[in-house]
């Protein structure tokens, strides 16, 4: 599944999957799955991280009959290294009827915001780091991926790369692309980021369209739709009234600070 050691078979008390040769066995993440507490939960897992033989990790731990999930994340993770993409390595996949257990080594670099924090940063070095965003999703799609939740908490900064996180509903098709892509763009975009204003967002676009080839009437039509979107799931998300966010504007609604912040009194 990547261009490490060599991922083989494994069978350990009902479950079944693969596993990393050279890495800790099955029996050693079976039973850390089981020590470990709640972890962060979501809709479908709940993910917990655990230091083993001196290293960090990732256990994501799927309750049936979402295991089928630890599989699909598996192969993404290990289909975009092959198209020079950047994603966790996978030491462990497996299932038991209808459950899931997935490991992963910690990735490494820092959060997506943390890398674009402006203190003590000089103004073009963040505009090259938006920049790079803009073209890492546009690889992503180029490759013919559509992230499932493409969140600032699921994107690493490690170095020059992107580190694409939480692949439980990517999905690769160039189709697919054409018709949902876009949707990674407000995942990425509905968030509040202290220093982030919407020219600095308009940098991350600029850098994705041109990456994409874009044209100025796919442009014009692509961040209309964006904008739209990404006012509507901060409304809905964040519990903002739509009448107040339209007299706010969107330049006023994605700052950070003030009474549209997440969690502001505005709404």
């Amino acid at each position: 599944m990547s261009a490490g050691r060599q991922l083989v078979r494994w069978r350990c008390e009902g479950w079944r999957g693969l596993v990393r040769l050279g890495e800790l066995g099955p029996a050693t993440w079976l039973r850390a799955a089981e020590a470990a507490g709640e972890g962060r939960g979501s809709r479908h897992a709940r993910t917990i991280a655990t230091t083993q033989a001196g290293g960090t990790f990732w256990l994501k731990v799927y309750p049936r009959p979402d295991g089928y999930r630890a599989r699909r994340a598996a192969r993404m993770m290990a289909a975009l290294p092959r198209a020079g993409l950047a994603a966790p390595e996978v030491v462990l996949v497996g299932t038991r009827d209808g459950d899931g257990l997935l490991v992963t080594r910690d990735a490494g670099g820092v959060p997506l915001a943390e890398s674009l924090a402006v203190a003590g940063r000089s103004r073009q070095e963040k505009w090259g780091r938006l920049r790079a965003l803009g073209r890492a999703v546009a690889a992503l799609h180029g490759a013919g991926f559509v992230h499932g939740d493409l969140v600032p908490s699921n994107v690493q900064v490690r170095g020059e790369d992107h580190v694409f996180l939480d692949h439980d509903r990517t999905r690769r098709s160039h189709l697919l692309v054409w018709w949902q892509g876009r949707r990674n763009l407000v995942q990425l975009g509905r968030f509040v980021v202290d220093g982030i204003g919407t020219t600095d967002r308009a940098r991350v676009f600029a850098a994705y369209a041109d990456a994409r080839g874009l044209g100025w009437r796919a442009r014009r039509r692509l961040v209309r739709w964006v904008v739209e979107k990404t006012i509507e799931r901060r409304c809905a998300i964040d519990h903002i009234a739509p009448d107040v966010a339209r007299r706010a504007g969107f330049a006023r609604l994605m700052r950070s600070g003030g009474p549209l912040a997440p969690g502001g009194t505005a709404a």
